[in-house]
């Protein structure tokens, strides 16, 4: 057999060589000048979903060439309006991938400073709403624009090693995002041979530095010299260290006015607590404030004493003596001279000078779900423009005053944090389950986790048999789904210390006749319509609550993922909402309205879907628990209440930009923002998330697991400070950049660095450090590396 084999990768070899031969003898005298350039088409629509499928004849090339696939295209929409992974390209059956991209680099930034990626999950291409080919490029102040160098719309792939001289099949998949139909316009669809073109250089890696380095250990709790005063109106003066910042608390009155506190009202200082009081039309307003050590605190009731609903919008609006030089909102710059944020998750406004640095933040439910951060010419603040109080009732917000020394946005966010006790551990090592084989034995799934120094692992969406998802109650009409997820997972589960975790979606759901069945639970938009995923085919969304149908039957769902298929835990996707915030469709959640903006009328009311459901996604939390199960999710909380649940939760990285909102809850995401084909994808979402002040879970694991696996040593982690580059935890240190890194107690460690590829290298540049003021560790890393200290007594 060994001859045989010998014998034919001779005779491949010759026929190769030759190949090559007749290929160089045959390309044309001028190829090596000019690219042979074949036309495959000048201007096609097509409505979502389509194939589009050319056959090309591409001319002969031989091993000094470079076979380029070009297009451009968009999304034909009225505006510039984002983008999503509309689009996928095979070449002779073969998918167009990352790597294959020539004219730009993979990751780009929006002008609103949101990072994207062209190529997505999926082998996906990113492609733009725009009415045009030139709508988003130039205008700087374009939310959704770029620059000119992006070449949003083009596209330039080497498919060198797709094609063959000859025959050719091209093939773009226009796919279908929305649940409406879509049109995707192509146009100057080329193949051409020439001379290789090289794809813009990757992130310029860093050596080790040489030199001081910057020290991380946990400082804990800060006490400030904190001089605040306060006046009978609703203005607020904060003084530190010689920083002074004003607050002026705005009211909207009806008609288009608003309550404006005067300048000329005295100001009383504040030691310890203080209390006012003033009227803005009917809202009585009694406030509390309070001075903490490291903030103050600001408590508004706000009762409603007229006969009708009262609408208002309630603005906090700061200023220093002067201009800052950056405003962050919900952890993001501001984008213009006015700008706006909504996250719930992140609902702050940062600004900062060189030397001192002020943060505003929302603290209660309400505040929350309604946060409006905000920035204008010369100030900053956060608002609720869609509070409504019934007649006669009372609402109270609550928000706080952060001032920090420098201007440095994580010392905000860590006291924060402090505060707010979201420093909880985050267990590990975790991953989706999308390469078990099933039909194994115990012994096989456990070896499978342990190789890649994995704990826990979460099953799919439940199927039906012709492939559909089964989602919501729809799994209790999936018995072989059942069947097939109870097998692995409680084989798993005999293994000590590994952990399968079922999907659950509580919006998402699927089962034959639901729309009977839980037609008071549908979720309907704004036109009272029943909204549904955006998916290739209807996922219909329902809004559980306590009192209503599909809130009550969701416990079968449960049930079934615990009794039946025996999970160890939960993972509950989008936990916070899907697809819609608010409606004006569903019943009133009595805080919530819509307001004009010009006049103040009430338009209407709004319930926001999360208070809504608040109240049953908490009791499914506690049964859950009560079931001994551990709980993960994705979606960052948007009210106190959820949060202090203390639940540990990712965001998925699509945007590396969404991890701003973990910042003030549990800082975890997901590594999905590029495909991990191997070790070094992995590392490289590590460094990623670390310089976002991100703790990192897997997505897949499909590659062969690696000799040593980093996923062994990085958990658990009890996240203590957040920093760029840095997550200091009780038990673990992980860190993208090099310093001198210890725990308060001097703690002795073990070092373990990781290189661009993954592997752990040996001889690290690691220095053990002990003089009177503790142990650090001195760690000097190339910025393509990381580093993960263990404290030397933790499990």
């Amino acid at each position: 057999m060994t001859d045989d084999i010998g014998q034919r990768m001779r005779v491949l070899a010759s026929c190769i060589a030759t190949m090559t031969v007749g290929l160089v003898s045959s390309l044309p005298a001028d190829a090596a000048d000019s690219p042979q350039v074949r036309a495959i088409e000048s201007l096609k629509r097509t409505t979502a979903p389509a194939t589009s499928e050319w056959t090309v004849e591409t001319p002969p090339f031989s091993v000094e060439h470079q076979v380029r696939l070009s297009l451009e295209t968009r999304i034909d929409w009225p505006t510039v309006a984002g983008s999503n992974p509309w689009m996928i390209v095979h070449v002779n059956g073969n998918v167009v991938v990352e790597q294959d991209l020539l004219n730009k680099t993979n990751t780009f930034t929006l002008n609103n400073g949101v990072d994207l990626n062209w190529h997505n999950t999926g082998h996906r291409w990113r492609v733009l709403y725009s009415p045009d080919f030139k709508a988003a490029v130039g205008d700087e102040k374009l939310a959704y624009g770029v620059s000119e160098d992006v070449e949003p719309y083009r596209f330039v792939w080497d498919v060198t090693r797709h094609v063959r001289p000859g025959e050719n099949t091209i093939r773009v998949t226009h796919l279908q995002v929305l649940p409406a139909p879509t049109t995707m316009v192509l146009r100057n669809v080329v193949l051409e041979v020439g001379r290789p073109i090289q794809r813009p250089g990757n992130d310029v890696v860093t050596a080790a530095p040489v030199g001081p380095l910057p020290t991380f250990v946990a400082n804990g709790r800060q006490r400030l010299p904190l001089a605040v005063q306060t006046g009978p109106e609703g203005r607020l003066r904060l003084t530190s260290r010689d920083h002074m910042v004003d607050i002026a608390t705005r009211i909207s009155l009806p008609g288009g006015n608003w309550h404006v506190p005067s300048d000329g009202a005295a100001l009383s200082r504040v030691d310890g607590q203080a209390t006012a009081a003033w009227s803005a039309g009917v809202c009585r307003v009694k406030r509390q404030v309070t001075v903490r050590d490291d903030h103050v605190h600001v408590a508004d009731r706000l009762t409603n004493t007229g006969d009708e609903l009262l609408g208002l919008m309630v603005r906090h609006r700061a200023e220093g003596t002067q201009a800052p030089t950056q405003v962050l909102l919900g952890g993001l710059p501001a984008f213009g001279e006015r700008a706006s944020a909504k996250e719930p998750p992140n609902p702050s406004t940062y600004a900062r000078w060189d030397d001192f640095g002020v943060g505003l933040v929302a603290e209660d439910d309400v505040f929350r779900v309604h946060i409006d951060s905000f920035s204008d010419p010369g100030g900053f603040g956060i608002a609720d423009n869609s509070l409504g109080i019934p007649s006669g009732e009372a609402v109270t917000l609550e928000w706080s005053v952060y001032p920090t020394f420098p201007g440095d946005y994580w010392a905000f966010v860590n006291a924060v944090r402090r505060n707010w006790d979201m420093n909880y551990e985050i267990p590990g090592a975790f991953v989706f389950n999308g390469h078990l084989k099933p039909g194994q034995s115990a012994e096989y799934y456990g070896q499978w986790m342990r190789d890649r120094g994995l704990r826990m692992v979460c099953g799919g969406i439940a199927q039906y048999p012709d492939d559909k998802y089964a989602h919501g109650t729809g799994i209790l009409h999936a018995p072989q789904f059942i069947a097939s997820e109870a097998d692995w997972t409680r084989k798993m589960g005999q293994t000590t210390g590994l952990m399968p975790i079922a999907y659950f979606h509580c919006y998402a759901c699927t089962e034959p006749d639901g729309e009977k069945l839980y037609a008071d639970s549908r979720m309907l938009d704004g036109k009272g319509e029943h909204v549904v995923y955006p998916y290739r085919y209807p996922i219909p969304l329902y809004v559980p609550t306590r009192e209503n149908s599909y809130g009550k039957a969701i416990y079968r769902y449960l049930d079934t993922l615990i009794d039946k298929i025996g999970v160890k835990g939960v993972y509950w996707d989008e936990m916070a909402y899907s697809v819609l915030r608010a409606t004006p469709h569903a019943p009133w959640d009595g805080c919530s309205v819509r307001i004009d903006p010009r006049t103040h009328a009430v338009g209407g009311k709004l319930t926001n879907l999360s208070l809504l459901s608040q109240g049953l996604r908490a009791d499914l939390v506690d049964y859950i628990r009560g079931k001994g199960l551990f709980l993960m999710a994705n979606t960052q909380a948007h009210t106190r209440t959820m949060a202090r649940l203390k639940v540990v939760r990712f965001v998925e990285t699509g945007t590396y930009s969404g991890l701003t909102n973990t910042h003030l809850g549990c800082p975890l995401g997901l590594g999905n923002h590029h495909p991990e084909d191997t070790q070094a994808d992995r590392a490289r979402h590590i460094r990623d998330l670390l310089m976002r002040g991100a703790v990192y879970y897997g997505h897949t694991y499909y590659h062969d697991p690696a000799d040593w696996d980093f996923n062994a040593v990085m958990y658990p982690i009890t996240p203590v400070e957040l920093h760029e580059g840095v997550v200091l935890g009780e038990q673990r240190i992980h860190t993208a950049v090099s310093g001198c890194f210890g725990w308060p107690d001097g703690a002795a460690a073990r070092v373990y660095v990781v290189d661009a590829e993954g592997q752990r290298v040996d001889d690290a540049n690691v220095r053990e450090v002990i003089d009177a003021g503790g142990r650090l560790y001195e760690i000097r890393i190339p910025s393509d590396h990381f580093a993960i200290l263990v404290r030397a007594d933790a499990d």
